[in-house]
């Protein structure tokens, strides 16, 4: 994260610090942000208000948005948000605690007599996805998660994050008036925008469908409102920006094997171009609640081993991740699907009806 870690000592000191590793007894209904995430920080009130969250991230660098000077930014800048509070403060509701352990399916291995030492993050994704598929109340839209600003056409300066760097032709801020060098003030649920995450949850909590979304911005001395006409299905985006995504895991269909990508001079030596995709099965999945997935595959007669080189007519995927993605996010369950393999220097052609 660069930067003198003596800048963000200074601007961390009024605030109590703690720090996180293990979910287990964090409760989920207070503590909310993008699950997916290997580092976040909230900045809070001890009554529980989330002045600001930090941490977000692009689909091609997962460190894009951090840096100490950026996080000791928002901790100086917050110092305002907090005396603005205190002098009216409005304590969220409290709701019933619920810690991430607590979560039914893994309160259910808990049961089983499965040893949980550690809740990740992610795992809370795939518990509450669970959870909500277990009561029906799931839906397809549900799975784009903190959607990235450039959904409604905002790239934000990096280090300023409230700072608009570009805005995308014809896109939803594009429409509202937003313009670059704008700096936004609010948007949505957020009262006080300071970071790529803070736009990430507006974004978050608005409705998938046909939405209006009021922004507040300032332009030189000037603050301005606005407001961003959303369409229905405005949070999708393509598989190869949702890649990064571990929550991909939790989606159906799947294609049931997997492996690493090959390197340039594994392909070579497989006379395969060096800007062509391939990954080599290393696992089939044949093991827990899917092993119908893998047992699809091998029924097929894929094996460990095999170099793919496409599938369903695909062939320019851009990672392993992207191909996990592109499976789950476009093609139905049953499809009839065509897998090309090199398999000891020859090109094989199997086809098997994708397993859900």
């Amino acid at each position: 994260m660069g930067r003198d870690p003596a800048e963000f000592a200074a601007a961390a000191a009024p605030y109590v610090c703690v720090r996180v590793t293990d979910m287990s007894q964090v409760d989920v209904r207070a503590i909310r942000f993008d699950f997916d995430l290997t580092f976040v920080a909230l900045v809070m009130n001890a009554d529980g208000t989330v002045y600001h969250r930090y941490g977000g991230r692009g689909p091609n660098n997962a460190l894009e948005y951090l840096s100490l000077g950026s996080l000791a930014r928002l901790l100086r800048d917050t110092m305002a948000d907090h005396a603005t509070y205190e002098a009216q403060p409005a304590p969220p509701a409290a709701p019933v605690p619920l810690p991430a352990i607590g979560l039914p399916s893994l309160r259910a291995k808990l049961a089983q007599g499965q040893r949980i030492d550690c809740v990740h993050c992610h795992m809370v994704n795939d518990a509450e996805h669970a959870w909500a598929v277990q009561e029906k109340c799931w839906q397809r839209d549900d799975l784009y998660v903190h959607p990235d600003p450039a959904r409604i056409g905002l790239q934000l300066d990096c280090e300023r994050q409230e700072v608009v760097h570009a805005v995308a032709a014809d896109s939803p801020a594009a429409k509202a008036g937003l313009r670059q060098g704008d700096v936004l003030l609010q948007l949505g649920v957020q009262r006080s925008v300071r970071s790529f995450s803070d736009v990430q949850w507006a974004l978050h909590q608005a409705p998938s469908g046909d939405h209006t979304l009021p922004v507040r911005y300032r332009r030189g001395e000037q603050e301005h409102g606005a407001t961003l006409a959303l369409a229905a299905g405005w949070k999708r985006c393509l598989p190869e920006e949702y890649a990064w995504r571990s929550y991909k895991w939790n989606l159906s269909p799947q294609a049931g094997f997997g492996g690493p990508a090959l390197g340039a001079a594994e392909k070579a030596k497989l006379g395969l171009p060096a800007d062509k995709f391939a990954f080599r099965v290393a696992y089939l999945v044949d093991w827990g609640e899917r092993a119908h997935r893998g047992r699809a595959a091998a029924k097929a007669g894929l094996q460990k081993g095999d170099v793919l080189l496409a599938f369903a007519g695909k062939d320019d995927f851009a990672s392993v991740d992207h191909f996990h993605a592109f499976v789950a996010l476009t093609l139905p369950a049953g499809t009839d699907i065509e897998i090309v393999v090199l398999r000891a220097g020859q090109r094989q052609v199997l086809h098997y009806a994708l397993p859900e």
